[in-house]
This record gives C-alpha cells, structure tokens and sequence, in this order.
C-alpha cells in the first residue's frame, strides 16, 4: 500500500494544510484544518493513498479550493470485496476552506486491474459535516468513517451482485447511451458504443459491473475527458452507480417476472 506523506499531499493539494478560511467566509464558518481531520484518520489507520484537487483562477485561491483525498485501511485489503470484485474498499474525504464544499465523506472502491477509482452507495449516502455549530467535527467525522466500514460487506454484496447479472448487448448500449448526458451537455460528444469499447481482455465480460467500471474509467479517464473537477467527477461516480443499481433492480425484476 503506497502511503502518501504531507510533502506529496502538499504538493498536490496545499489547500489541505490551509490554517484559515479565504477572506470571504463570515464569522459563522467555523474553520477546522482539513490536516487535523486527516491526521485523526490517520491515527486509526486510514492512510491517504490519493488525492485531487480543484483548480484555481488565482495563486492565493490554490491554497482553498476543494480537495479530494482517498484513504484505506490495511485491514480492509483482503475484504470480500477484494476477492468478489478485484476492489479494494476506501474511505473518500472531500472538503475546502472557500466555502465550496463542507467535509464529507463517501464509500469508495478501488478497482486493481485498471486502478479506477469508484464512489459507491453507503447505506447513508454521502455523509455532509458543515463547518458551523461547537460539537467536536473531527470526532463526528471519525464516526462517519466508522459507519462508512460497516456498511463494505453489504457494498460487497452488491458488487457480487452485479457481477451474477448478465446483460443483453441492447441493455448494454442503454446503459451507456443514458450515462452520456451524466457527463456532457452535448450527448453527440461521445457514442454509446465507445463507452462500451473494452481496454483489457479481461473487460470483455459483459456483466453489469464489468459494464460499469468500462464505462465509468472512458467518462473519467478516457479521451473523452475534458479538464478536471472533483465535483464534476465526484457527481458522475455517484450518478452512475445510481444508474446500474437502477439497471440491476430493472434486469432482476424481469427475470422474477419470467420466472
């Protein structure tokens, strides 16, 4: 596991050692360093293995913007998920000192074959901390990332799940065709079809995970890319799985009705 050190996180993202808001939050926002978050991770054995960063018009605003840090346990790396899915469960912390963004925290895997990074459907969905109110944040925000780890057994089962379904190359191109408008205003930017053009022998399979993951890394990865944005890709991981779960209910229903 390829643990991350503050000078590689700095480099990266020097907005996660901000020690102030921007000059324009107003004396109700309640500035916690997105580092002593971090840091009481850490202590419990989630290490920072990525990161992300929003860009900035200015140079003072780099040291603000929205960033995404992706963080595992090495206790979670022989999960079932890893043996069902060849993905290794993660904890995603997002936050910003510019008034963007408050902490929140996401269930997230990590695909080994292509090193795709995934946000998945917790139980409790996104889980939002805004930086108001006296309570202890850090310590609400550990918690959260406790119930985060309770609910990989059950993201393994869906995993599995979608990897027992089968799908008919016209459900196939319905999935693709409605995940383009989740990532261009223009859908003639992209086909269907290339979505759905393998990058590995092994992406041949035509079950509903592996149609997910190939679709997921072409809007995120691929050349269809254009910039990046961590909101944009963090909106596009969640609306897609939203729309193979909805696939998933669609296909298992018809075949309870054929049955």
């Amino acid at each position: 596991m390829n643990v991350l050190t503050n000078d590689q996180l700095f480099r990266i993202a020097p907005s996660i050692f901000a020690q102030s808001a921007d000059e324009a939050r107003s004396d109700k926002y309640r500035f916690v360093p997105t580092i002593e978050v971090l840091d009481t991770l850490r202590s419990e054995g989630f290490q920072p293995v990525k990161v992300t960063t929003s860009r900035s018009l200015t140079d003072e605003g780099k040291a603000f913007v929205k960033h995404h840090i992706r963080l595992r346990r090495e206790s979670d790396l022989s999960t079932k998920l890893a043996r069902v899915g060849q993905v290794i469960p993660e904890i995603a912390l997002t936050n910003s000192h510019n008034g963007t963004s408050g902490f929140i925290l996401d269930a997230a895997l990590h695909r080994l074959v292509c090193s795709n990074g995934l946000i998945a459907e917790s139980s409790q969905g996104a889980l939002r901390f805004r930086h108001s109110g006296r309570d202890d944040l850090t310590g609400r925000i550990l918690e959260g990332a406790y119930s985060i780890v309770q609910d990989f057994p059950l993201i393994a089962d869906k995993v599995e799940e979608w990897s027992s379904i089968g799908l008919s190359e016209a459900q196939r191109l319905a999935f693709a065709k409605a995940a383009i408008p989740l990532r261009f205003d223009d859908e003639t930017a992209v086909s269907a079809q290339q979505l759905l053009t393998p990058r590995r022998f092994g992406d041949r399979n035509t079950d509903l995970f592996t149609t997910f993951n190939v679709v997921q890394e072409h809007l995120i990865k691929g050349g269809v890319r254009q910039g990046a944005s961590v909101d944009r890709d963090l909106k596009l991981n969640r609306a897609l799985w939203t729309l193979a779960d909805a696939l998933a209910g669609h296909v298992s229903g018809a075949e309870l009705l054929a049955a």
